[in-house]
Parts: C-alpha cells; sequence; structure tokens
C-alpha cells in the first residue's frame, strides 16, 4: 500500500528538525528514527562544532587571558574568553540575556572600597539552552578604576559589574571558560591572529614577568635542555635561586617523569660557559649530587616538587 506523501513529507521535515540541537529530543525518539538517528547526532555535533569555531575565529587574541597549570601537573595551557570578547559570539550561538536585576552595591571595609553586584539569566537560541540566576561583579579597588572616583568611579564599576555578567553568560553557554590553546590555533590558521598576543594570566610567573621581565636574580643566559625529557632537548630546565647552603642551579620541570635520571646542572658554571661561549651545546651532562657544606649530612636529600618550583613564585592575579 503506498504511502502518503503529505505523510512521508511530514515526516523527512521532522528528521531535518532534529538534526538542528535546538530541537529537544529524546533516546526514545532516536530510538524511532533507527538507522537516521547516527545521521542525526552527528549533524548536531557538527553545527556546533561550526558554531564553536566561528566564535574562536571571531575574537581577537587580546581578548583572551591564557591560565597554565603547573608544571609537575602537566603544564596545560587554556584561554579565557574576557567578557569584552564575549560581545563577538553572542550573535554566533543566538545568546540573549534576560532579567538583569538591579545592580547591588555591598560597601567594603573601607570608605571607598566598595563592589556591585549583579544578577541576570541566560539562553542560547542555537541549544535552547537557559541558566538562570548567574551572578556578575567587580570591586572599585580593580586596576581600571585608579583614575576615577566619585560618580565616574561609580558608574565604571557598575557597567563592569554587568559585562561581567554578560561574560558569565556567553562563556556558559558557549562553553568558552577554558578552551585548550590548541583549539584557539587551529582556529585562526591562517589569519594574522596568534596565541603569543593573548595576555598571561596565572601560571606564567609574577606579573612584570607576564609582560616579558626576566624573574628578579634569574641568569639573562639561555638555560640548557633536558636530555631525559621527550621529545629530546624540547624540555629547558628551570632556574632555581641559591638557598641555604644549596647553590643555585637548574633543573628539570619534568623530573618525576624521570627519577632515575636527574638532571642538576650548576648555575654559576653554565653561566660561566655562556659568557665564555663555551656553553654551546643546548643539553648539559647530568651532574651528581652537589656538594654540601661542611658541619652539614653527606647524605643526598632528594629534591621535592616544592624545592624546584614552589614557594617564591608569584601566581600573579586573572587581570
Amino acid at each position: 500500500m503506498a504511502t502518503d506523501p503529505e505523510v512521508l513529507e511530514r515526516e523527512e521535515a521532522q528528521a531535518l528538525a532534529l538534526r538542528h540541537p535546538g530541537i529537544p529530543t529524546t533516546l526514545a525518539e532516536l530510538a524511532l528514527r533507527k538507522g537516521e538517528a547516527t545521521e542525526i547526532i552527528e549533524a548536531r555535533i557538527r553545527v556546533l562544532e561550526t558554531a564553536r569555531m566561528a566564535s574562536i575565529r571571531a575574537t581577537h587574541p587580546e581578548d583572551w587571558l591564557l591560565f597554565k597549570a603547573k608544571d609537575e601537573q602537566g603544564g596545560q595551557v587554556v584561554g579565557y574568553l574576557q567578557d569584552s570578547g564575549c560581545e563577538r559570539v553572542r550573535d554566533i550561538f543566538g545568546i540573549s540575556i534576560e532579567n538583569v536585576s538591579v545592580p547591588e552595591k555591598i560597601p567594603g571595609a573601607d570608605p571607598g572600597v566598595f563592589h556591585y553586584l549583579v544578577r541576570g539569566d541566560g539562553r542560547c537560541s542555537l541549544t535552547t539552552q537557559l541558566i538562570e540566576g548567574i551572578e556578575g561583579g567587580r570591586s572599585s579597588t580593580e586596576d581600571f578604576c585608579k583614575d576615577k572616583t566619585g560618580a565616574a568611579l561609580e558608574l565604571a564599576v557598575r557597567k563592569a559589574a554587568r559585562a561581567n555578567l554578560d561574560g558569565q553568560i556567553v562563556r556558559e553557554l558557549a562553553g568558552l571558560a577554558g578552551v585548550p590553546i590548541a583549539e584557539l590555533e587551529a582556529a585562526w590558521t591562517g589569519t594574522h591572529k596568534k596565541v603569543e598576543r593573548c595576555r598571561r594570566g596565572r601560571g606564567f610567573g609574577s606579573g612584570d614577568e607576564r609582560l616579558g621581565a626576566v624573574r628578579q636574580g634569574e641568569p639573562d643566559v639561555t638555560p640548557p635542555t633536558c636530555p631525559h625529557c621527550r621529545p629530546a632537548h624540547s624540555v629547558k630546565l628551570k632556574y632555581r635561586a641559591a638557598k641555604g647552603d644549596r647553590k643555585a642551579f637548574y633543573g628539570c620541570p619534568h623530573y618525576e617523569t624521570h627519577p632515575q635520571q636527574r638532571i642538576i646542572v650548576d648555575a654559576a658554571e653554565w653561566m660561566a660557559k655562556a659568557q665564555t661561549g663555551t656553553a654551546n651545546q643546548q643539553t648539559a651532562a647530568p651532574v651528581a649530587e652537589q656538594p654540601k657544606s661542611k658541619g652539614s649530612r653527606q647524605q643526598a636529600t632528594p629534591l621535592t616538587a616544592s624545592d624546584i618550583f614552589g614557594g617564591d613564585r608569584d601566581p600573579g592575579s586573572e587581570g
């Protein structure tokens, strides 16, 4: 028996609609589509991937703040889309901000210190996702307020609080709060945009170091590389200043991956070679335990992660 053309047309339209991520679909509905179910899911994924890639391409490197995990935790770098950049991606995802509250002023401990808090909801027309009760806020002590007083200061903090609310909602709905750096690079391939132009945040040293300064007391020479890390010679050793009886040295940030192959390079010797031009090889040979001063125990004490990378590091602010 022939199938009614109107029924076929209606079923085809429904199958096409189900490919869009904004159409609510249950597992039961997909199961009824049988062979089409996989195609529907893959189509939804392609829509979301296309929107995500397009949104990143629409931003500029200056819109992103990079954060780096500790070296002993893997050293992964992810990008955080700042409030200013969120405006560029709202239309791509069809994000709207709704039910925004009146800004609430919260006094601080000092008379000139205060905060503004604002709440609102967000809706994404592409995915039909709704989030409620999101909070945004800024403080009068932040850098953008340094040259402002009186009504100008009040207005600046209120506007920044609202921008922060919008940014929180966009990042949540678009998934742009923690983007791997490789994804940024892929999205900007073929353009003038480079991740090197992104601002550096927590994990990249102190505020001055993130702007390109050398850490105070660190030798201004190219450090040696680790012969044990893979890919070979790709990991630069980290400088550690003298502390107590311990001399200044270079150590591998990934030493825990090769505990039986320690690499400790005497900093004074390396600097001397650099000055005389004899440090012509990037990789230095491993050095045995550093000699102890008189009166100290001769038993070698293994270096801990705190000895090598902790203590004097200033994580800085997020900007």
